[in-house]
């Protein structure tokens, strides 16, 4: 299969594009998509591509077709699409923050992952709540989309542009790290009142979750700067010693709060994959609490027109539910 990047496809990631293209073919894992780039398998004008390389126009990329098998049908027919003719906007609008002619912003409630996966198939997601909200604004090859994404089980401010050129807008100002992102999160332990993390990070595979994860690797390129304020701490009864922290990103790299926050001994609570296990068992059993208590809390850029974007996501109930005293 080859593919010519036209207007309407130019500029992306190709590891992102690949995972566009790869959607109807289910059988498809996210690890197979990286080991293809990393193995030039999978090629950007007959040449081996990392998987950060920004497609342009006129560039043609060869998928042979044995990768990918047939598409199955039978498989792409899911509970997700019953879900979708039910889906209205009135169902919609509660989460929504802020809109103008160019981009909407969601609140996004934890559990809701950002863009389809083979994990989560049959999971509505907030791509298919945009697309649906949204849809008016699709035109030729384009359909609104988001400029970036939240974890499942990170709430919070989450930004879709409804046309191309507001998207190509906002991955400008994100590359060029013109976004004030501002997170809020409970972790365990009694971190300084003000600190800022330095590691770089480099991405992996982990095979006992069956996806991609981050670790700490000094020589890697990926160089990341986490800023942290703790503001307020308490020793809860069943958890031990937690504290409120609030966050700056001064990078955005995937998964870094939570990776940088744990490589310091402040695991994020509920943070399965880099947490703290026994602390977590205690938050459901206890509190029956069984979500990442990461939140997006504050997005601020200024917009083409120079007007300033600011938008600001509720604290979710179970934060204040741990820290009640605390005035957000």
């Amino acid at each position: 299969m080859q593919l010519t990047i036209d207007p309407a496809t130019t500029d992306q990631r190709f590891d992102r594009f690949l995972r566009k293209r790869c959607k109807p073919y289910p059988q498809v894992r996210l690890s197979d998509i990286y080991s293809w780039i990393r193995k030039g398998t999978i090629s950007v004008n007959g040449k081996k591509s990392p998987e950060d390389y920004r497609l342009k126009i006129g560039d043609e990329v060869e998928i042979p077709d044995e990768l990918l098998g047939k598409k199955d049908p039978s498989r792409l027919i899911t509970s997700k699409e019953r879900k979708l003719k039910k889906l209205t906007k009135a169902d919609i609008q509660p989460l929504i923050l802020f809109e103008d002619t160019n981009r909407i912003a969601f609140n996004k409630p934890a559990g809701v992952v950002a863009h389809e996966s083979n994990h989560h198939r049959n999971e509505l997601s907030m791509n298919d709540y945009l697309e649906t909200y949204a849809k008016d604004y699709a035109q030729g090859t384009f359909k609104p989309s988001f400029g970036y994404r939240l974890d499942k089980d990170t709430s919070g401010v989450l930004i879709g542009a409804k046309n191309y050129e507001a998207l190509q807008y906002l991955n400008q100002i994100i590359r060029e790290r013109e976004i004030d992102k501002t997170y809020l999160t409970i972790v365990v332990g009694n971190p300084p009142k003000h600190f800022v993390i330095e590691k770089a990070l480099e991405k992996s595979y982990n095979a006992q979750f069956d996806r991609a994860q981050m670790v700490i690797n000094e020589k890697s390129w990926m160089s990341s700067q986490t800023e942290c304020r703790t503001l307020k701490t308490l020793f809860h009864h069943d958890l031990g010693q937690l504290a409120l922290v609030k966050i700056k990103l001064h990078t955005g790299r995937m998964h870094q709060i939570r990776v940088h926050l744990a490589s310091e001994s402040f695991p994020v609570l509920w943070d399965i994959i880099y947490g703290n296990p026994a602390v977590n068992r205690k938050l459901a059993k206890e509190l029956a609490i069984q979500r990442q208590l990461l939140h997006c809390w504050n997005y601020h850029f200024i917009d083409h027109t120079g007007t300033p974007i600011d938008c600001t996501a509720p604290v979710p109930e179970e934060m204040v539910r741990l820290f009640p005293h605390f005035s957000f």
